[in-house]
């Protein structure tokens, strides 16, 4: 072989490894690269704003339970405040305060009277009131305009030591007792 052929055909090199060719980026790319600090502020940052969301999806949620369980309480409130005022009601209506004065041993007055107070003057005529005098009844006992209302509604009874209808009234100051006929009052002149 000659120096030509070995010019055409050159020794083969011993076989290396390939080599790696790789860009070598700048400065200002090296820079403009994301970091993973970075990227994991950014997503630390979406779960804390989603947990937040949550949390106070759930206060809200509550509350309104909350209002709700409120509003029903309000409504029950205002339920039995009307059923109190309409039983006061007729519990002061005429028929139910007259029925129970007669129970209580108080008669009406069927003669009217009034005082002037600027000279002591009497108009009308004072008539004293008898115990038979009362609430005009039906031949049942009831009154003449029966209230619905007060069916089942006790009277009021004395209470102890307090006299009845018909039990004579003593004086406590000289433990005579007076009549049944006519009720006790002062006399004013």
């Amino acid at each position: 072989m000659s120096a030509l052929a070995r010019a055409v055909n050159p020794a083969p090199l011993p076989q290396s490894q390939p080599r790696h060719i790789e860009v070598v980026p700048t400065r200002a790319q090296r820079k403009a690269r994301p970091k993973v600090f970075y990227a994991m502020v950014t997503v630390g940052g979406l779960f804390a704003v989603l947990i937040a969301q949550l949390l106070l999806s759930i206060v809200v949620s509550d509350g309104a339970y909350e209002i709700a369980a409120l509003q029903q309480q309000q409504r029950e409130l205002a339920r039995d405040e009307q059923q109190l005022t309409e039983a006061m009601q007729v519990l002061e209506s005429p028929q139910h305060l007259a029925a129970n004065a007669v129970a209580l041993g108080m008669v009406t007055n069927t003669g009217t009277a009034y005082l002037r107070l600027a000279d002591g003057a009497v108009l009308g005529a004072a008539v004293q009131a008898k115990p038979t005098d009362g609430i005009v009844t039906g031949e049942d006992g009831q009154t003449l305009i029966p209230n619905v209302l007060l069916t089942g509604v006790p009277l009021v009874t004395p209470a102890a030591g307090e006299p009845t209808a018909g039990a004579p009234v003593g004086d406590s100051t000289n433990g005579s007792v007076a009549s049944t006929e006519a009720l006790p009052a002062p006399t004013t002149r």
